[in-house]
């Protein structure tokens, strides 16, 4: 009897131990996963006052890697101060319907890459929301991600998601349907 006692005190323990350690853990994960997707059209979306649009998608497969293809996706967002203190940060990747996950590339190649890519030959830079001046009240940000996925990708259903820590678990979502060029 004393024994079971001593197994019924390690249970109770063990269970207080994993409660007290395991939830923090949970939260962690549930503020760092996009699980409440807002669809939104090409056109633009808004969440906690950020007004998103996808302005460019092009994809480029060049001759010499043909399984290869980089994705290049420009957005176009109305910043407020409202919408940087609810967002905090912003964070893209794209995804298809096999639950596979592409996040942007972020080399120092990157950028002569999206400069190669982008029809005005200029880059962007990632998505920032971080204000150029503090005064600063509204203004047009843009940002440019540039994704590298196999070629036969393209053809699936992709979705660019786009989040901030305050806005997790929600998240928009566009569909993302690049025109794709042949690089030579």
């Amino acid at each position: 009897m004393k024994q079971l006692g001593w197994l019924v005190s390690a249970v109770a323990l063990f269970a207080v131990l994993l409660a007290v350690q395991g939830w923090p853990a949970l939260r962690d994960l549930n503020t760092t996963r996009e699980s409440r997707l807002i669809d939104a059209p090409a056109s633009g979306a808004s969440l906690d006052g950020l007004q998103v649009a996808v302005e460019l998608q092009i994809a480029a497969i060049a001759a010499q890697m043909p399984e290869r293809a980089v994705v290049l996706v420009r957005l176009n967002m109305q910043v407020t101060p409202d919408a940087r203190d609810a967002w905090k940060d912003c964070r893209v990747s794209l995804h298809n319907a096999a639950g596979e996950v592409w996040l942007p590339l972020t080399s120092a190649s990157s950028d002569a890459a999206i400069k190669a890519i982008a029809p005005d030959r200029r880059n962007h830079g990632l998505c920032r929301l971080f204000a150029r001046d503090p005064q600063t009240g509204t203004e047009t940000v843009r940002a440019d991600q540039l994704f590298l996925l196999p070629s036969d990708r393209l053809q699936q259903d992709l979705r660019l998601q786009i989040s901030g820590i305050g806005t997790r678990p929600r998240a928009l979502s566009f569909a993302v349907t690049p025109t794709v060029r042949q690089l030579p």
